[in-house]
């Protein structure tokens, strides 16, 4: 009687014991499952583009399970205080941050449900462009020549219609002005008038300066 006894109650202790251990593991799927958190949730292939403005990029990447993902992200990697969810679940993911600054470092990981993933213990990163900012064409500087009047005419202006505004224009205008016939007529081409040592259409025009 005592032998049956001590094994009835070796036989409660095993069953209780079992019990126990299904009940932790049934806890634990039940958590697993109401979390979304397994296998076929992991962000897998995660890839960051950042536009050529550099004021957007767009986090790609699949899992095996359609889910519905949230990026967070921010400048540091301690202030992930950004978030862009999707809005609908799907196994080939696409998310757009934006606004973005240009040529600035962005930290981010994914979260799906209460499982947060990113890339071995430490978030994701990348850098946008540079934008419209370092590389840009730069803006053209025109230098304005102050206008000189003489008998009519004035320089930067294109007098002779060619297209192309140099002294040319500025001859060609004394030379058709009436009020300047003998002034014209007392230059001529082929002297170095301004002695710069070189005949030119600038000694022409200094010519015509000093009448």
């Amino acid at each position: 009687m005592k032998g049956a006894a001590g094994i009835k109650s070796i036989l409660i202790v095993v069953i209780l014991i079992l019990v126990g251990v299904l009940g932790v593991l049934g806890v634990n799927t039940a958590k697993t499952y109401m979390s979304g958190a397994s296998a076929d949730t992991e962000p897998k292939s995660v890839v960051a583009k950042s536009a050529e403005d550099g004021k957007t990029a767009t986090i790609n990447w699949v899992s095996d399970k359609a889910t519905v993902g949230i990026v967070e992200y921010g400048t540091t990697p301690a202030s992930l205080l950004l978030r862009a969810p999707e809005s609908d679940q799907t196994v080939s993911h696409a998310v757009v941050l934006s606004p973005l600054k240009a040529n600035t470092n962005y930290y981010f990981r994914i979260r799906v449900g209460e499982e947060v993933f990113d890339n071995s213990g430490i978030p994701y990163s990348f850098k946008t462009k540079v934008g419209g900012g370092e590389g840009a064409t730069p803006t053209k500087i025109v230098e304005v020549i102050p206008t000189v009047k003489a008998g009519g005419c004035q320089k930067g202006v294109d007098s002779n219609g060619d297209g192309t505004i140099n002294s040319k224009d500025y001859i060609d205008c004394l030379r058709k002005t009436p009020a300047v016939p003998t002034t014209v007529s007392k230059c001529k081409s082929g002297v170095d008038y301004n002695g710069d040592k070189i005949v030119n259409s600038l000694d022409l025009v200094k010519c015509l300066q000093n009448q």
